[in-house]
């Protein structure tokens, strides 16, 4: 405990100047030198200060150490990933701002109040304390710089620039080293999430083990749940339907066993996606429909799954415009272009083919393209491939048969 700053807070919140704490106890300028902490007082003179302002020191030290019990538990959540109690404590924790501020606890503290806000979602509130870090980054010590720029790069991720979130990333490999043994787990689960959004599923799959084995060392099993989850994704886009859906049957059965509902319709929604190159549209059309009717609304997760579903659909030769309809509407009102651009795609789909591949050439591939939706594009590139075979242009059919088989995987 840095007992001079706790000094300097109670005479700031009894609005005390230098001159009137010191009165008849020390001199002014030896108060400044304990109120900066470079002069270690004695113990008399500390009680003396304190008991001026109604303070025992006592009490102040067992403060102290539940507030220091208090942010270990919130970081421990945030590890764990237990959203629910971390609300609480932050809420606990955010009552005690201003005393947090004069004490060696706040560097920590304002760290993890931007995972906080990046785990909750939060962009303004996230944005604000980016900007606060920056600020405070000049006191960082060498493991705090290094968690700062790793939730830098959440942040990044978050706000959909997952290129510069990896960059972030690709730069903190050595400085792992230099942290406790806990982060290694989160810093390979997000290295393999990023890898995988960028098409380099060889690379991805081999920090999600990592992650894997990490949480599991480390008893965080929900955290294991979600790399086990990412190394299912990964199989399933390289081709490895029997090792992926071994998977998925154990995280499927488990995540509703921990009650892990987010987590358990996330695990279904891709798991569709193993159905769907299976050959099995009907069955992933039964879980599609099921996810939409339980799903809240006004998420990005339930506009992914219409448009999941929407595919289905259309596979299975049943009538989408319903749902076509709820789509253009609910991305209209969002204004996200990637749910609008999949709209009016779905709608020239069921109208006019001539349109639909003058569409798909003109605004979905470049859209995708731009904004690193390589999945997307790579799935587009191939429709327009075969779509330029039928008609025999060989050089239209060849470009986009390139962007589908090299561009964003492991031959980029």
């Amino acid at each position: 405990m840095n007992v001079g700053s706790v000094i300097k807070y109670y005479r700031t919140k009894n609005k005390l100047t230098q001159s009137q704490l010191a009165d008849g106890i020390c001199s002014i300028s030896h108060l400044s030198k304990i109120e900066s902490n470079a002069y270690i007082p004695h113990e008399s003179t500390i009680h003396a200060l304190l008991l001026k302002m109604g303070v025992q020191l006592k009490g102040e030290v067992e403060k102290h150490k539940r507030l220091e019990k208090l942010l270990e538990n919130f970081i421990d959540c945030s590890l764990h990933y237990d959203l629910e109690t971390m609300r609480e404590i932050y809420t606990q924790l955010e009552r005690e701002n201003d005393y947090i501020q004069s004490t060696y606890l706040v560097n920590q503290y304002e760290l993890y109040k931007f995972r906080f806000y990046i785990y909750d979602v939060d962009a303004a509130k996230a944005e604000r304390q980016k900007k606060l870090l920056e600020r405070m980054k000049a006191s960082f010590l060498a493991p705090e710089h290094w968690v700062h720029q790793f939730f830098q790069s959440l942040y990044w991720s978050m706000v959909g620039d997952n290129a510069r979130s990896l960059e972030i990333l690709n730069s903190l490999d050595m400085g792992i080293q230099s942290i406790p043994q806990k982060f290694e787990g989160e810093f390979y689960y997000q290295k393999a999430r990023m890898l995988i959004l960028a098409d380099r599923y060889e690379l991805s799959a081999h920090f999600a083990e990592l992650a894997v084995r990490s949480f599991q060392l480390h008893h965080n099993y929900i955290r294991l749940l979600h790399a086990q989850m990412l190394l299912a994704i990964n199989y399933t886009r390289r081709n490895l339907l029997v090792q992926a859906e071994s998977i998925y049957e154990v995280l499927i059965r488990n995540t509703h066993l921990t009650k892990q509902i987010e987590l358990h319709s996330q695990t279904l929604y891709n798991y569709t996606e193993l159905l769907k190159l299976k050959r099995k549209p009907g069955e992933a059309l039964e879980i599609l429909q099921t996810l939409k009717d339980k799903v809240e609304t006004n998420t990005y997760f339930y506009k992914a799954v219409l448009v999941s579903l929407l595919e289905a659909m259309i596979e299975t030769g049943q009538d989408a415009a319903l749902l076509i309809a709820e789509l253009k509407m609910i991305s209209q009102v969002s204004q996200e272009n990637y749910f609008q651009i999949y709209a009016n795609y779905f709608e020239k789909r069921n109208f006019s083919q001539p349109d639909l591949y003058t569409y798909c050439e003109e605004i979905m591939f470049p859209f995708f393209r731009k904004h690193g939706y390589i999945k997307e594009t790579k799935n587009i590139a191939s429709e327009l491939a075969a779509h330029y075979r039928m008609q025999e242009q060989w050089e239209k059919a060849y470009f986009y048969q390139s962007y589908r088989d090299e561009n964003g995987g492991e031959l980029k």
